[in-house]
């Protein structure tokens, strides 16, 4: 096989794009992984949030059944 200057460029122009690819999918799965990270906390803040609620409905309830 000839190595050509063409043939030359072709495969370094390959390469180029293979490491751009590489790259790209690198940066797109970390931002990815964050937005997840994101939505993981906003979804414990949540349940926490409605567990709290719960709890002082159910003591709030409770609460004057005791006194009464």
């Amino acid at each position: 096989r000839l190595a050509t200057p063409l043939t030359l460029q072709r495969k370094l122009t390959r390469i180029v794009e293979k490491k751009k690819r590489i790259t790209k999918a690198k940066a797109e799965a970390a931002e990815y992984q964050k937005l997840l990270a994101m939505r993981l906390k906003e979804q414990r803040e949540h349940d926490c949030e409605s567990l709290t609620k719960r709890r002082s409905k159910l003591s709030a309830a409770s609460k004057p059944s005791v006194v009464a």
